[in-house]
């Protein structure tokens, strides 16, 4: 390796990518080198993940992280521009809807109260209006849904890891294909070095953590427990004979699926459990659709009894099994080694909010725009889960 680095971030995506963008804004002279396993990305969680920007959430710092990325995505391409080349992110407006059951009514409306309060513009809408105002929609065993009134959306994820990633190294980022396989540390139990793949070895002073699917074998790699696991989802894109108008981003709350249109096409989402030694496992169960996916979506939409499956593909989300949030920064007993890892479904649209956070953390050493220290390591270390609900 080239020197020492200042700062090794494991993980190249859209989290380790917004990291390193926003570490060499904030601090032009410290040396930042990613290492990245796969410099395609064809199986990285950003690029196979939706693109969702929603307010829907039952933590108060999830809505204004979402809030903060939807005015990054809209800002990127002047923000994130090189040489005069704008990215574009493809954003389009598109509101999500949750299908919830009646013994959801308590719970939900204290999380509108909620959403309501930082500024977003949910919907309640009775079972009766909801047929009216979607006659496409089965809600038979709906009892009402939440419509978000404004500020989501959908996006190009693997656009955004993109215009992150070279950005950051044209402001001084060093971005290396290498497998990280172990980790040093001195006498007093710092971050020293990292080890690699090739039996090389990279000096350093600190360590970020952003291996997304993999960051609990990482974590493990320096000792730690992270209760990260991949959580193996299914996508489905198919086409259906009848054209439905008005389809919002929707999350069937009742029946366990989220359908969304996609240009001529629905992409239909269908998560499975953890699979703590299989993040590297995408082969595509294609009885899976015809199985359950199918007849669950013609449930919930007659007119999906007459669709074309056009294609699937398998995605990995970093499933935090301990209450669903990320895990924020410095680990207590370990300054040098940070994590930024457990989005559990909706990193994508909390990558510029998270690389952020993070970079403020260690160059200023607290946050400044938003106060994410709920999100610290401390609550697994007190078993005080503060658990994501949506």
């Amino acid at each position: 390796m080239s020197g020492p680095a200042d700062i090794v971030i494991v993980g190249g995506g859209g989290v380790g990518s917004a990291i390193a963008y926003f570490l060499t804004c904030y601090a032009p002279d410290v040396k930042v080198v990613v290492y990245e396993r796969d410099p395609t990305y064809a199986h990285a969680s950003t690029t196979l993940a939706a693109g969702g920007i929603r307010q829907m959430f039952s933590t108060p710092e999830n809505v204004l992280m979402s809030q903060f990325g939807l005015s990054f995505v809209l800002d990127a391409a002047e923000t994130l521009a090189v040489d005069g080349d704008a990215p574009d992110m493809g954003f389009k407006p598109e509101s999500y809807m949750r299908l919830l059951p009646e013994s959801a009514r308590a719970v939900v409306e204290r999380q509108v109260d909620l959403q309501r309060s930082l500024g977003a513009r949910p919907q309640v809408i009775e079972q009766g209006a909801l047929a009216d105002r979607f006659p496409w929609l089965n809600v038979e065993d709906v009892a009402f849904a939440v419509l978000g009134g404004g500020g989501e959306g959908v996006f190009d994820p693997y656009a955004l890891l993109q215009a992150l990633r070279r950005k950051a190294i044209r402001q001084g980022a060093a971005f290396r294909t290498a497998q990280v396989t172990g980790f040093e540390r001195d006498a007093a139990g710092a971050m020293v070095g990292v080890l690699l793949a090739d039996g090389s070895r990279q000096a350093c002073g600190l360590v970020i953590n952003a291996a997304g699917p993999q960051a609990g074998a990482v974590a493990a790699l320096a000792g730690f427990d992270l209760p990260v696991r991949p959580l193996k989802g299914h996508t489905f894109a198919f086409r259906s004979r009848t054209a439905i108008a008005d389809f919002p981003i929707t999350l069937d709350q009742v029946t366990g699926f989220n359908v969304k249109p996609e240009g001529d096409l629905f992409l239909a989402s269908w998560p499975r459990e953890a699979e703590p030694e299989n993040a590297d496992d995408f082969e595509v169960d294609h009885a899976l659709f015809e199985d359950q996916v199918w007849a669950a979506l013609a449930h919930r939409v007659p007119a999906f009894e007459a669709v074309k499956l056009a294609r699937a593909w398998v995605g990995h989300i970093e499933w935090n099994t301990f209450d669903a949030n990320p895990v924020l920064g410095p680990h207590p007993d370990c300054p040098s080694f940070v994590f930024a890892n457990g989005f559990s479904g909706h990193g994508v649209q909390h990558i510029p909010a998270a690389g952020r956070a993070v970079a403020e953390l260690l160059v200023f050493g607290q946050y400044r725009a938003l106060d994410l220290s709920r999100f610290g390591y401390q609550r697994l270390l007190d078993d005080q889960p503060l658990r994501e609900m949506i």
